[in-house]
């Protein structure tokens, strides 16, 4: 019963955590859920029997999270088996690992069990966010999105201090929920306790206390020992103590914004238009007519007008002469004329021609339909347009033929800082593509090169749901924070809008619409923030903490047992 308890809890946590995030019933999250999600799992492996039920009940509810919070990958393309499938296998493994750490450190660390927890938290947010297979989605801060005075620790620790913080509250919480119940049952075992006849003895057999099955299932997900009174009030104390902190400083924050320094005026296009199933001309005359239909309200025309990513097929320099007549109800070169504006859109930019090498790339178009620059994405989405491994035979024939995956793209070097004429003057700004919005050592290299401005552009209608809109606004918003720039999103399906330094939107369109944003974004500059000159300090502070505990404890426990007879 027990075992089966753990599982149980394990399952629990992992759908309250789904549901905390944004999801189809409450679009930006539910977050009361995203201090008590934490609770159900940190009682399952303080009480589990051993380190592999501990690593088994992780990773059922890794795989259970990622499945419940991320099932849109299934409509990625005709991969679902690998996209949802493959990666929920890959993230049982990956829990279950940070189940046995996890498990050791409630085990062993018993004075310090709710902070352990916090740090190793955090410290797995951070690795799991980072790098080529970085998936920097279902992260608990993203259950708070809609508070937005807690999001502005973002500015100094990153993300991953809000992720420390909560899973904080999920460990105290715990442990208050733990010694409260084991009152109860306390009380509960003096009243229940009844005669239990022992072998060999006659009817006057001893009384031992005999809990009901329902009150031994409480008891089973207990963690392993409780704490003393004074380091229960020590913990209250420091995580309140915290939490009004946080709250202060976001308040501050928020009650003071930063002042603009100047302003674009900016058309964003949502065609909403999948060019899986309708076609390159069908998706960029869309972007066409609905731009088109936006400016005939004005004679003044804006000075950036931008399309998503991939709203080009084919390279522009090389296919002018298509472009001037194509799509056949609005060519686009003569309607970039037409306006006057400067363009920013996603296209392809071919390097090598006899190999077909060529990157997913944002360009910039001036007002006469001439190339000004370009940006190439550095950060792959793993195996959908970046292959590991590719040059290996073996490897790339198994994924041609059993997958059906090629190549990919070819990943951009440079981090190009676009520069923009502006009647307020030279306007620099980065334009990550897709999800390098998520993650923020991408965006934090355009900042520190200058950039004034983060427009992201992105194509994420494929989803076909608002979860995966809003979790990839949710995680994109924070890079406002963190930097103190405004971030403008233009995409296909949603969620195109204008953030400003305060990670609050201020202007945007509905999801899966198609429709035209004519706005005005705040133009900040000069600002420095302890995230843009310090990076993951704090995140990389919790794996430091964690490794030298662990270290601390390992030897402990090897002392205590050389010490056994």
């Amino acid at each position: 019963m027990k075992r089966q308890t753990i599982v149980i809890r394990a399952f629990v946590a992992a759908a309250l955590f789904a549901l905390g995030l944004p999801n189809e019933f409450f679009h930006y999250g539910f977050p009361a859920l995203g201090y008590v999600a934490l609770v159900p799992l940190y009682g399952a492996l303080g009480a589990a029997p051993s380190y592999g039920m501990a690593a088994l009940a992780a990773g059922l509810y890794g795989a259970l999270h990622h499945a419940l919070s991320s099932y849109w990958l299934y409509f990625f393309k005709d991969f679902a088996l690998w996209t949802i499938g493959a990666t929920t296998l890959a993230y049982f493994i990956v829990y279950a690992v940070l189940g046995l750490y996890l498990a050791f450190f409630l085990k062993k660390a018993e004075s310090v069990r709710p902070f352990a927890f916090a740090l190793l938290w955090a410290s797995f947010e951070y690795l799991k966010s980072s790098g080529f297979l970085g998936y920097p989605w279902g992260l608990i801060p993203y259950t708070q999105t809609r508070v937005l005075a807690l999001l502005q620790i973002a500015d100094t620790t990153g993300v991953y201090g809000l992720s420390f913080f909560l899973a904080l509250v999920n460990a105290t919480l715990a442990e208050l929920l733990a010694d409260h119940t084991r009152r109860g049952l306390c009380a509960i075992s003096l009243l229940e306790c009844r005669p239990d006849r022992g072998e060999g003895q006659g009817s006057g057999g001893t009384h031992r206390p005999r809990l009901s099955a329902r009150h031994r299932l409480r008891a089973a997900l207990l963690p392993p020992k409780a704490f003393a009174p004074g380091l229960q009030k020590a913990y209250i104390l420091f995580t309140a103590v915290l939490a009004l902190l946080i709250v202060g400083y976001g308040a501050y924050r928020l009650a003071i914004p930063p002042r603009p320094e100047a302003e674009l005026d900016a058309l964003l296009v949502q065609q909403n238009v999948d060019p899986w199933i309708e076609g390159e001309e069908a998706a960029l005359e869309a972007n066409i007519l609905l731009a088109r239909s936006a400016l005939t309200d004005t004679h003044k025309p804006p000075e950036l007008i931008v399309f998503s990513e991939s709203s080009l097929k084919r390279p522009f320099a090389e296919f002018r002469r298509w472009f001037s007549a194509k799509p056949e109800k609005a060519p686009l070169i003569p309607f970039i004329k037409e306006t006057g504006a400067y363009l920013l859109t996603g296209a392809p930019v071919v390097l090598d021609w006899e190999s077909l090498a060529m990157t997913n790339s944002v360009i910039l178009i001036d007002p006469e339909a001439h190339l000004v620059a370009d940006y190439a994405k550095t950060h792959p989405v793993p195996f959908a347009e970046a292959i590991p491994f590719w040059e290996y035979e073996a490897f790339r024939r198994f994924m041609q033929e059993k997958v059906g995956l090629d190549a990919g793209w070819t990943m951009g070097s440079e981090h190009t800082v676009f520069e923009l004429p502006t009647q307020n003057g030279t306007l620099r700004f980065g334009s990550p593509i897709c999800f390098e919005d998520a993650f923020p050592d991408v965006c934090a290299v355009f900042v520190r090169r200058g950039a004034d401005l983060l427009i992201n552009l992105t194509n994420d209608s494929w989803s076909r749901t608002v979860s995966a809109e809003i979790q990839h606004f949710a995680a994109a918003r924070f890079r406002a924070i963190e930097f103190r720039r405004s971030l403008v999103r233009s995409t296909n399906g949603g969620l195109t809008c204008v953030v400003d330094a305060r990670g609050a939107v201020i202007d945007e369109l509905p999801l899966f619409t198609g429709a035209a944003l004519r706005t005005t974004v705040p133009i900040y500059r000069g600002t420095t923030t302890v995230y843009l000159r310090f990076g993951d300090w704090f995140a990389l502070l919790c794996l430091l903490l964690s490794g030298l505990g662990a270290l601390i404890l390992i030897a402990k426990d090897l002392r205590e047992r050389r010490r056994e007879p």
